[in-house]
């Protein structure tokens, strides 16, 4: 743990750090009224407020936001995952603030519960522009394996698959339980895909002066799971979409963690 000494000078150097997010319900997004809401976003705004520095939230697009952390513009990121390339320009949380397992939502043309790399072959397919969905999605990607087509937000993949124009979209389970709950695509399912599931992290820009915040943010972390905080507010937003809790996903993690 940090001396109260280093603390302070950790926050003389960050009193106001630049908390950014995109769309990405149940765990970021903004409520009809405006308001800044989601699982990671809560997680953030517990952590800073603990710590006494004053959060400052902005929502932007995805490939946006990335690259505004990247120059330095944004402080932090409230969840990613993580990936070779970001790490040459962030530095991740200790612990993830989450878990995804990999779903394809798709229009009723798959007639299994669970869906291989193999099903997905010959198959038109849509991601968020700048998404990562684990090493085996990103590899079978990175090797020509999948005709991937890369849309600059969900919504927009959504409408490509109600319109006809893809066979389906690659997002994580909590997000599609999400999008279909919300029945605005009342004709789109969604399947899991049977690959390993991604952690989801917080992550410090390098460029930032409240890059010095690391670690008492990764002490804080720790605190608000030992106060049961932190489990408590993933498990209430994955259960607002129906999202199906895992909490012994990885014994490498400890404490274990709530995962859709």
């Amino acid at each position: 743990m940090l001396t109260g000494t280093a603390l302070a000078r950790e926050q003389e150097a960050c009193h106001r750090i630049s908390v950014g997010y995109s769309n990405y319900p149940p765990f970021s997004y903004q409520t009809a009224d405006g308001r800044d809401a989601g699982a990671s976003v809560e997680v953030a705004k517990r952590a800073f407020a603990k710590m006494n520095v004053m959060v400052e939230l902005t929502q932007m697009p995805w490939v946006r936001l990335l690259q505004e952390t990247r120059n330095g513009n944004i402080d932090f990121v409230t969840a990613a995952y993580r990936t070779k390339e970001r790490q040459s320009w962030a530095s991740y949380s200790d612990m993830p603030i989450g878990y995804e397992r990999i779903v394809a939502i798709h229009a009723g043309i798959f007639h299994q519960d669970r869906l291989t790399l193999e099903d997905l072959r010959q198959k038109r397919g849509l991601i968020r522009r700048g998404d990562s969905h684990g090493q085996m999605v990103d590899t079978a990607i990175g090797k020509g394996q999948l005709d991937i087509f890369e849309v600059p937000e969900i919504d927009d993949g959504l409408h490509m698959l109600d319109a006809g124009r893809a066979d389906y979209f690659l997002t994580s389970d909590a997000i599609a339980r999400n999008m279909m709950q919300e029945n605005t695509f009342p004709d789109l399912v969604f399947d899991r895909l049977d690959v390993d599931g991604e952690a989801l992290y917080a992550l410090f820009s390098r460029k930032s002066s409240c890059h010095a915040l690391l670690t008492s943010f990764n002490d804080t972390i720790r605190t608000l799971y030992r106060e049961d905080l932190m489990p408590t507010v993933l498990v209430q937003y994955l259960r607002s979409v129906g999202s199906p809790l895992v909490l012994g996903m990885d014994e490498t993690i400890k404490p274990l963690m709530p995962a859709n």
